[in-house]
Order: structure tokens, then sequence, then C-alpha cells
């Protein structure tokens, strides 16, 4: 069987956090999202909502926030690494080049999921809000990002707004029933997509018991 041109697009599916700034047609955002509500989500619940964010005002409003959130959690780590040319230091560069120029991007798109409390926990132990529904909304973020791909556009999957998220979610209007599960830049990338550097599946594939990596004949 030959390989479709799926395969490609997973093979070179980088996080792209360098983006231009000119616009992204809407068309290719709602092409984007669409493939998002393509994902299986249990029961074919469907719990996702999207929030597309374009208003200058409003992303320098997230970029302050986020940017704030990175500097205090990695600002230290980047300084000490700033003369290192390992993939952690360089990625640790891009992604607080993303923190500063976050609102920069055309398009910061809200990934949101409907709150239900997972069957595992107790009633007992449900206090407070429920956590968005993950298990379906994982899925949804990963169309996002290979129609991003697929579309030449750059993207990647960005969390650190659960730090604010209560201020942004309020900012936003977002309501109560949904979670804020990420954010993703998008924008047609400076850099050039290529392979993921990832370790080999052989060494993370077990069967039938784990450590035995043995596959049957």
């Amino acid at each position: 069987m030959q390989p479709t041109d799926l395969f490609d697009t997973i093979d070179t599916l980088r996080a792209m956090r360098r983006l231009e700034a000119r616009p992204v047609p809407l068309e290719l955002i709602r092409r984007v999202v669409a493939a998002g509500t393509k994902a299986p989500s249990g029961q074919n619940s469907q719990p996702w909502a999207f929030l597309v964010v374009q208003d200058p005002a409003t992303k320098r409003f997230i970029q302050k926030r986020y940017h704030g959130v990175m500097v205090r959690r990695f600002g230290a780590f980047a300084e000490a690494l700033a003369d290192d040319d390992s993939t952690l230091a360089r990625n640790l560069r891009a992604a607080m080049h993303l923190a500063e120029h976050l609102h920069e991007a055309p398009v910061l798109l809200h990934v949101c999921g409907l709150r239900d409390w997972p069957a595992a926990i107790p009633e007992a132990r449900r206090i407070g809000k429920a956590p968005p529904s993950y298990g379906s909304i994982y899925p949804c973020i990963q169309n996002v990002l290979l129609a991003c791909r697929a579309l030449e556009l750059g993207a990647s999957l960005t969390t650190a707004h659960m730090l604010f998220e209560d201020e942004l979610a309020a900012h936003l209007g977002v309501p109560e029933t949904y979670g804020i599960v990420a954010i993703i830049p998008i924008g047609y990338p400076r850099g050039k997509f290529g392979p993921v550097v990832r370790r080999p599946a052989e060494e993370v594939t077990y069967f039938d018991r784990w450590d035995d990596r043995s596959a049957p004949e």
C-alpha cells in the first residue's frame, strides 16, 4: 500500500511560531474550523466551539497576559540558554518570540470545549466548574493543525492562557459552560515546513504487556 499525502502532512507538521502579519483569507479560516468539526467525539457530542479573534485591541489584550505568563515561567531559563544552539534552546527562543509577537498573528483561534464531568469522577468530588471534554476537543485541535498544514498556514498549539483563563473568558464573553482549551495562532509562516524529529515509534510501542517490544509474528 502506498502512503497518501496525509502521511506527508503528518510528518511535516511543525509548530510554526514565527508568523507573517499579512491577513489570512476568511475562507481559509472557515476551512480550518470545518476540519476541526469533522473530528470524532464521545457519543458524537461535538462539544467544541470556536472563537476567531482578529481584532487588534483584543489580540494585544491576550498578548500582554500571555507574554507575562511566559516571562514568569521561562524568562530566566531563556536568558540562560541565549547562546545555546540545542534543540531545546531553539524551541524555547521560538516560544518566547511567539509570546512577544502573539498580537501580530493574523488570527488567534480559540478552541473551546463544553464542560462535562468525566464519568470516573464521583458525584461527591464534582466541585466547582467541570473540565472541558478534553478527549473530544484534542482530536478537533489536531484536525485544525493538520488543516493549517495542508493549506500551507503556520500554526501552533498553545495553552499558557490557562493561567489567566477566567480573565480571558470574561473579556471575550465566553460562557461558563465552556472552557478555553487552546489558543492556536494562525498565519503564513516565516520559516519552512520540514520533517519533525520524534523518538522512534519502536521505542514506545509494546505488544500485549508493558516493556515487551517483540511484535507477534
